[in-house]
């Protein structure tokens, strides 16, 4: 049988083989990009948090521990907006709870529930009423609850929970 190819050269075979496995190499270059981008990019969205955040997130937790145990629904956690952030938000029965959460390891300068000042009354209450309306959209069906703000305090003897502690009003 006669054969239309004529035989490869070997320096011709070499070449051809070399190109595959320089292709091949820059293949598993570029993935390996492409995965320490896809990492970067993964930490980027995923801030690192400080000690002090790390601690308010365990105080949080406890909050949210107590008020499970006293049969409430959670809602969100850590909602943020431009006026300012909500720690934690529950349904207590047919009200809605907005809580902060305040934790101080000594009762110098009056302890976490004096911590929260006139400003971060206003900030809270800002931020309340912000997301109020997604709030009562998403899961009060678009029926306006009564609602409150409550401040939960870790103090060095315990947590103690202020039901009503900012009011709209100074009646207080």
């Amino acid at each position: 049988m006669i054969s239309d190819n004529p035989p490869l050269d070997p320096l011709f075979l070499r070449a051809q083989q070399a190109q595959r496995q320089a292709l091949q190499a820059r293949k598993r270059k570029l993935a390996r990009q492409a995965r320490a981008r896809h990492d970067r990019d993964d930490s980027a969205r995923e801030p690192r948090r400080s000690t002090r955040q790390l601690a308010g997130d365990r105080y949080e937790e406890a909050a949210w521990r107590l008020l499970r145990q006293a049969g409430c629904q959670l809602l969100g956690r850590q909602l943020t907006c431009p006026l300012g952030e909500l720690d934690l938000v529950v349904r207590e029965g047919t009200h809605l709870v907005f809580i902060e959460v305040r934790q101080r390891t000594s009762r110098c300068f009056g302890g976490a529930a004096a911590s929260v000042s006139t400003a971060k009354q206003q900030r809270f209450l800002r931020a309340a009423q912000w997301w109020l309306p997604t709030l009562v959209r998403r899961h009060f069906e678009r029926q306006m609850p009564t609602y409150r703000l409550d401040v939960i305090a870790f103090e060095p003897d315990g947590a103690v929970w202020y039901r009503d502690a900012v009011r709209l009003s100074q009646d207080k």
